[in-house]
């Protein structure tokens, strides 16, 4: 993996995202695919006090970043994965991406998981 490439998906996701508070000191994206390219993005930014607030980010605006990353990992006409969770903490510097190949509802906002949702996928690196 090139650091470069998740470097550059992190820096698309802060660029265009929308809604988060000004001194928001994490973030978690989840990042949606047709299996041809990114078309959904939501996820939550913290304070650091740890109040969340949701956020997104337009799909087509950080579409090359999230492409360039993606084919660092899967060759031409390979199955992209239905989604892909992108934990950053600002503060610490530290980030994680993590693939979901086939459970499409796995990080999914719904009446089930609205209450717990940003606390369990909030970013938490040692």
């Amino acid at each position: 993996m090139s650091s470069d490439v998740t470097v550059g998906l992190i820096r698309a996701l802060v660029e265009h995202m929308e809604y988060a508070p000004d001194e928001w000191a994490s973030l978690v994206m989840v990042l949606e695919f047709d299996h041809e390219k990114v078309n959904g993005v939501s996820g939550f930014a913290y304070s650091a006090e740890g109040q969340d607030s949701a956020v997104t980010a337009s799909p087509y605006e950080i579409r090359s970043a999230v492409k360039a990353y993606t084919d660092s990992y899967f060759t031409p006409g390979e199955s992209l994965p239905v989604s892909l969770l992108v934990q950053f903490d600002r503060t610490k510097g530290k980030y994680e991406v993590t693939f979901e190949d086939t459970d499409e509802e796995r990080w999914k906002l719904t009446p089930t998981t609205f209450a717990t949702l940003p606390e369990t996928l909030r970013p938490k690196f040692d």
